[in-house]
């Protein structure tokens, strides 16, 4: 769900009054002057303004990475443009993060700020706990997305038409947070073959995505991603259209793979869908390894 909000930007803001929580929380969130932006100035404490409109809060949250000082064993960069792939990936997820800005104009200082949306009867024990943890998951979600590979590999026509439709597929996965690969796009390693190019791709992504409208290259590389590598596989297929029908009984057998039709208006929707089966079947197979095998008990 995506959240957009009328202010968010300091410029907009008549006032700026610096306070503490202990200040705060003699307040009224309730009622307190919609003109007025109150930068949160507390120690080990996210860096923060607080503002209301209407019934809402509107939190924006600031991460200063200083890259002289920076330890991470990710490049500062690299971890800020994470950050702003996990801020759009929790809000698909239902957390109520918006307007997120990357500022990296100096190469000393980047900047990265969203918004936290709150309702003003919040309490100020909660709302201090729940700035915590919108920093903590974002940091932490970045975290993970860059130790696990957490990106999805796009297959199918890579050609004409077939590439701009991958190239949409891209961006619109782009916009949801997840890191994106089109095969044809990645640099060629002497010595690798096509298959063992996709392979290398596919196994470190979290799911593939294959358009399978038009017959192409990828019906050589299908049975290698979803039946020898078990790759969990989201289809994409116009409605009354196909490449093959050979593969149409995988569907039925494996459990790792699942057909999305789709038209011209409902192609977006239809990601969305197969990402929601995407993780769900992850997550049900995750279960069961946890339950059943002793290794990860």
């Amino acid at each position: 769900m995506t959240y957009h909000n009328d202010i968010t930007v300091e410029e907009d803001f008549d006032d700026m009054e610096d306070i503490n929580f202990s200040e705060l929380s003699t307040l009224d969130l309730t009622t307190i002057d919609e003109n007025v932006s109150y930068n949160i100035f507390e120690d080990n404490f996210p860096q923060c303004t607080i503002t209301r409109l209407g019934d809402k809060l509107l939190i924006r949250i600031e991460e200063h990475i200083y890259t002289k000082y920076w330890f991470h064993k990710y490049h500062a960069s690299v971890f800020a443009t994470a950050m702003m792939k996990a801020i759009k990936r929790l809000r698909l997820e239902g957390v109520p993060f918006s307007d997120e800005e990357l500022d990296e104009d100096d190469e000393v200082h980047v900047f990265i700020r969203w918004t936290l949306t709150e309702p003003s009867i919040i309490s100020s024990k909660t709302l201090s706990e729940n700035i915590n943890l919108a920093f903590d998951s974002v940091f932490e979600r970045a975290n993970s997305m860059l130790e696990n590979s957490d990106s999805v590999l796009i297959l199918g026509k890579d050609t004409g038409e077939g590439l701009d439709l991958l190239k949409h597929i891209q961006t619109h996965l782009d916009n949801l947070g997840f890191y994106t690969y089109i095969i044809k796009e990645q640099p060629d390693i002497i010595g690798e073959s096509v298959m063992q190019k996709v392979l290398r791709f596919g196994l470190s992504s979290r799911f593939v995505i294959i358009e399978n409208s038009e017959p192409t290259g990828h019906l050589y590389e299908f049975p290698h991603i979803t039946k020898f590598a078990e790759l969990t596989s989201i289809v994409l297929q116009r409605q009354g259209e196909g490449s093959t029908w050979m593969f149409e009984d995988l569907y039925h057998r494996l459990r790792n793979i699942k057909k999305f039709e789709y038209t011209n208006d409902t192609l977006e929707e239809q990601i969305n869908i197969g990402i929601e089966w995407a993780n769900t079947y992850l997550g049900s197979f995750s279960k069961f390894q946890k339950d059943r095998l002793p290794w990860f008990k």
